[in-house]
């Protein structure tokens, strides 16, 4: 389910002509597998950024993608939602960027956990 949401959320940005940013961790050293063909093959114009911190605020090449593409808007789809969106999400709200979460798009090991990290991006 999160991933069909997440190519449902992909071709809705391409067909808006909204700028995406994809990412992977560690894919290259073979400690992750690469994205899903079926997502990989609608993000074929955007090649992933390969990053070794789980934090993707954290990586270079991804912040500097992320405002190249001029935007004060972030929607964020992630696999993990104490890592992979609320690590990045709090980053980006500090420097003011309004960021937005696909809700259906990650999953957690429990519902405390998920119910944790939306409290702490309300605040």
């Amino acid at each position: 389910m999160v991933l069909k949401n997440i190519v449902s959320t992909v071709k809705l940005a391409k067909t808006f002509g909204l700028p995406i940013v994809h990412s992977t961790v560690n894919v290259s050293s073979g400690r992750s597998k690469p994205t899903a063909p079926e997502l990989a093959d609608l993000l074929e114009e955007s090649p992933p950024i390969d990053r070794t911190t789980i934090n993707a605020w954290e990586d270079a090449d991804f912040l500097a993608a992320v405002r190249a593409a001029g935007r004060r808007k972030l929607v964020l789809c992630a696999l993990w939602t104490e890592m992979c969106i609320a690590f990045p999400a709090l980053d980006a709200l500090r420097e003011a960027v309004n960021v937005i979460i696909q809700w259906r798009s990650f999953r957690s090991y429990t519902i405390l956990v998920i119910s944790s990290s939306i409290r702490a991006w309300l605040r």
